[in-house]
């Protein structure tokens, strides 16, 4: 079963983690610069590896005109 996804890039003026017994699971608080909160729940090995990513960000190359 194929689903159409909209990939749509957006303005994150803060963010916030926390660790939830509730959802058993981290909790990401995103805080758009419009719009309502996007709440992401992730498992704590995703949270760990967002983590690692995140200090050691992969490179990208710069996009060239041609």
């Amino acid at each position: 079963m194929a689903r159409n996804i909209e990939k749509a890039a957006i303005t994150i003026d803060k963010w916030e983690v926390a660790m939830s017994e509730v959802v058993g699971g981290v909790v990401l608080l995103l805080y758009p610069a419009e719009g309502d909160v996007v709440p992401i729940i992730l498992r704590p090995a995703q949270a760990t590896k967002l983590g690692h990513d995140l200090q050691s960000p992969k490179f990208i190359p710069k996009p060239t005109v041609q």
